[in-house]
C-alpha cells in the first residue's frame, strides 16, 4: 500500500513508526504464540474472519479510493465515499481490527497492549496530525466531512 497507493510523502517519523509497528506485530505475536499445540475453535475462526474484515477495511478502503483519485474530475476533492463515509480514517480502524485478531490467535492476553498503543497511536498522533493536513489541504469540504464522520471507529470514536 504504501509504495503502490500512497500518493503522499511520508514524513521521517513515518519512515521510523510503521516499520517499528510490522516489528512489533509479526516478532511480537510469534514470540507471544510460543508454544501452542491446541486445535482450532471457535474463537480462531472468528479471529481469522476479523483479520479478513480488518484488512479488507484498510486495504480495499485505499483501493476504492485510488480508483476515485484516478479520476480527472475528481481532481482537488476529498475522497468522502467507499469505506471513508464511515470513518474518516477507516484504514486505521481496519488495523487495528487485524492486530487485535492476532491477540485472539495468540491467547496471550498481554498481547492486548498492542493493539491498545495502535489506537492511542492512531487515534491521539496519525489520524489528529492527518485531519490538520487535510484541513489544510481541502477547507470547509473537510469541515463538512469531519462534522458528519467520526475520525476512527464508525459510528462510535
Amino acid at each position: 500500500m504504501m509504495f503502490y497507493l500512497l500518493k503522499r510523502k511520508i514524513p521521517w517519523e513515518e519512515s521510523f513508526s510503521v516499520p517499528f509497528a510490522f516489528a512489533i506485530y509479526y516478532v511480537g505475536f510469534s514470540l507471544l504464540m510460543l508454544p501452542s499445540s491446541r486445535p482450532f475453535d471457535g474463537l480462531d475462526y472468528f479471529a481469522i474472519a476479523l483479520f479478513i474484515f480488518g484488512c479488507t477495511l484498510n486495504t480495499g478502503g485505499e483501493i476504492l479510493r485510488a480508483r476515485w483519485k484516478r479520476n480527472p474530475d475528481n481532481n482537488g476533492k476529498i475522497y468522502t465515499k467507499g469505506f471513508f463515509k464511515y470513518s474518516r480514517h477507516i484504514n486505521y480502524f481496519g488495523d487495528i481490527l487485524w492486530v487485535t485478531a492476532y491477540v485472539l490467535i495468540t491467547r496471550n492476553w498481554y498481547a492486548a497492549i498492542i493493539p491498545v498503543l495502535l489506537f492511542c497511536g492512531f487515534a491521539f498522533y496519525n489520524a489528529p496530525k492527518l485531519d490538520k493536513y487535510l484541513k489544510s489541504k481541502y477547507g470547509p469540504d473537510f469541515d463538512e466531512y469531519a462534522s458528519k464522520t467520526k475520525m476512527l471507529i464508525p459510528f462510535i470514536y
